[in-house]
């Protein structure tokens, strides 16, 4: 069930209302419920799987804390990542390596179709699994007590708004928010509304109607100039960060109008000043995630080893979103323009070149800004399953049969959906409010959101696509 149809509105706004009329303790028991009916809506057969790490990681949890012996405890936790770890790793790679396995038996000469299990890939696994593993490694560290309730943690796995394409809370932010009374403020429904108005906004306006130029441009680039090819490539990047974003914006305030405060996602990713800081701003509960349970146990065991450790992480977070080659490009691409980048920062502040006048700064920040975006749009071909050598004839394209005038002309309708966004995050950036719009002129506000309501229902609305990150 997407946040983007009719059968959503009225499945929340039934919610809602009986979420109102409930006492605390049944109010969490009905949200569990409706947890797994809004799960089961896509595939009943598959809602057996979230119970599979709510009930090992809510036991583990218990027997970790009771256990005193580290060894004691690591078996519990070793057991948790085990069947954690073993039924995402099979509904993610099975249908990768079958396909390999065929590949090989043809060019031995058999039958290219002899093994074919066509294994379908649940929705939202791989954000509630490591929801869950967070929860037991936490424990096993030290920074976390078990809870007791076991319908509670049910809960903080299942919950439907972020249930899907994350934010993936830490059990440490969200289960308070489950245990304790909630009352919700009309401010809380204001700032909800926003958010799902805004979310609802960069999804089907701009994401889905940004994806048609970029699978026709990049799918079949042959007919297409190098100007064409780059503002594909731009248009793929505001695609791909409106869709995820969107999502997050709306599961966001879904969860703001019951009470509920989830993590910021994103935090102007592609205002950043360097690859590295965009990682930092960037779909920001994941990549914590992978910081805080691989990059720093990394950097541990190599002694600090920064460069290495950056790597393997950066190609890990590419490979949780999806095995296959050009995941592993992707991871390959980035941890190499971080790595270079780290390289380049620690010469540049041994030879004294980050001090300098305002004005200096300014241009040299403006210009970082501008190359970072263009080193993350090439990052986002990975994407869209596109071959490396498909890739390298792409930018080859741009920088040899560059038209200026298509470009122009090309840009300047991609601006034409666009322009709202880079508006509004502007303000974001120079107010460093997110709800900077809430904040300012009725008569602005009343424009703006007309203008979109008139873009997304006066015709000018996108395709309605499901959202990338379920395929995730």
């Amino acid at each position: 069930m997407s946040f983007i149809t009719y059968q959503f509105s009225i499945f929340f706004l039934i919610v809602l209302l009986i979420y109102f009329l409930l006492k605390h303790k049944q109010q969490n028991i009905f949200l569990l419920v409706a947890s797994y009916v809004f799960y089961a809506y896509w595939d009943w057969r598959f809602s057996f799987l979230l119970t599979i790490p709510t009930v090992t990681d809510y036991f583990c949890g218990l027997m970790i804390e009771k256990r005193k012996e580290y060894k004691e405890k690591w078996r519990y936790l070793a057991f948790s990542l085990t069947v954690n770890l073993s039924v995402l790793v099979f509904f993610k790679t099975s249908n990768f390596f079958i396909a390999e396995f065929n590949n090989m038996l043809g060019r031995l000469g058999f039958n290219a179709y002899m093994l074919h299990l066509n294994i379908i890939l649940p929705l939202g696994i791989s954000f509630y699994t490591f929801k869950s593993l967070s929860y037991t490694i936490d424990i096993y560290r030290g920074h976390l007590k078990p809870v007791r309730n076991f319908l509670d943690y049910a809960l903080f796995v299942s919950f439907f708004p972020s249930l899907l394409a994350g934010p993936i809370e830490r059990a440490g932010n969200f289960l308070p928010q489950i245990q304790k009374k909630r009352t919700v403020t009309w401010e809380d429904i204001r700032l909800g509304l926003h958010l799902m108005y805004w979310g609802a906004f960069k999804k089907i306006f701009i994401a889905d109607n940004c994806a048609p130029y970029v699978y026709n441009v990049l799918g079949h680039p042959l007919g297409y100039s190098g100007g064409e090819i780059l503002v594909a490539l731009y248009a793929a990047a505001f695609r791909l960060y409106c869709d995820i974003s969107g999502y997050t914006d709306i599961a966001r305030g879904l969860a703001k109008c019951m009470g509920f405060n989830l993590s910021i996602n994103f935090d102007l990713p592609y205002f950043a000043k360097n690859i590295s800081e965009y990682w930092r701003k960037w779909h920001m509960s994941m990549t914590y995630w992978f910081r805080d349970y691989v990059f720093f146990p990394l950097l541990a065991c190599t002694k600090g080893n920064a460069y290495f450790s950056s790597f393997i992480t950066l190609l890990c977070i590419s490979l949780w979103h999806s095995i296959c080659l050009s995941s592993v490009w992707r991871g390959i691409y980035y941890g190499l323009a971080v790595s270079i980048y780290q390289l380049y920062k620690k010469k540049r502040t041994s030879s004294g070149l980050d001090e300098g006048n305002k004005v200096r700064q300014a241009i040299l920040g403006f210009v970082s800004r501008i190359a970072t975006f263009h080193v993350v749009c090439i990052g986002g071909i990975f994407f869209y399953n596109i071959e490396v050598r498909r890739i390298v004839g792409l930018l080859a394209r741009v920088l040899t049969d560059f038209n200026a005038s298509i470009f122009i002309t090309c840009l300047w309708r991609l601006f034409g959906f666009v322009w709202m966004l880079v508006l509004v995050e502007l303000l974001q950036a120079a107010r460093k409010d997110e709800f900077i719009l809430l904040k300012m002129n009725i008569f602005f506000r009343v424009v703006l959101y007309w203008l979109m309501f008139w873009f997304l229902f006066g015709g000018g609305g996108g395709l309605g696509t499901p959202f990338i990150y379920f395929r995730f």
